[in-house]
């Protein structure tokens, strides 16, 4: 019966971290993407369109491994 209750105790914190995690990723993408490209869109030349196309790949890569961490740091014990 131990075993049991160990296991569903290891699926349950496994599930709330991974629900933290992706939370973390659904909030980091869309920040970071939007600061970078008001960032790009005032220091540079650029409009708009151009400034959220030079932002979309180095935001989505930050937004997902910053907010990867974040969930990641949040559901820790």
């Amino acid at each position: 019966m131990e075993s049991s209750h160990d296991d569903d105790l290891e699926i349950e914190h496994d599930t709330r971290f991974g629900k933290a995690i992706v939370r973390g990723i659904l909030i980091g993408i869309p920040v970071v993407l939007v600061l970078l490209t008001l960032g790009i869109w005032m220091f540079t030349n650029n409009d708009l369109g151009d400034s959220l196309a030079t932002a979309l790949l180095p935001g989505v890569l930050l937004g997902v491994f910053g907010g990867g961490f974040a969930g990641m740091a949040s559901a820790m014990d």
